[in-house]
């Protein structure tokens, strides 16, 4: 792993985060966090992205946001999905929708369907990380209040 590539990965992570914080009018609190979030989510996938592939490494990033969201809206006292919202910017499948309709568009359906399904599979798996990750930290949560009584 070279650093260099390193920090490049961690700075486009953050800075993609921290514009689509602003976009969707996160509360100010919360951009530093969502911006950190986002780019944690974005490293991980990126990585895993180069040992397993792009689903896996999807699914990854988004249990890392998942995780990571959760134990932000506990500390800042902020609904989940602000934080889940801005850090999966960086995993949604943009090049796959675009590659996708560029194909339909030019009437290679072969290529679209491969390439539609790659990109539906990946939307899915972040849909699930975000899903396993919420319920995984609910779930914690629950275990920490039945604890307490």
């Amino acid at each position: 792993m070279d650093i260099y590539n390193f920090i490049i990965q961690l700075a486009a992570g953050f800075i993609s985060t921290l514009a689509f914080s602003f976009l969707f009018n996160a509360p100010k609190k919360s951009i530093l966090v969502c911006s950190v979030i986002g780019a944690a989510g974005w490293v991980a996938y990126y990585y895993i992205k180069m040992i397993s592939g792009i689903i896996i490494a999807s699914f990854s990033g988004a249990i890392i946001i998942g995780v990571l969201a959760s134990s932000a809206s506990k500390q800042l006292r902020m609904p989940a999905t602000i934080f889940i919202y801005t850090g999966i910017i960086p995993l949604v499948p943009g090049y796959g929708m675009y590659h996708t309709m560029r194909s339909l568009v030019t009437k290679s359906y072969h290529l679209a369907a491969k390439i539609g399904i790659d990109t539906i599979l990946q939307a899915g798996a972040i849909a699930v990380g975000i899903l396993i990750a919420s319920m995984f930290s609910s779930s914690i949560r629950r275990v920490k209040i039945q604890r307490k009584r």
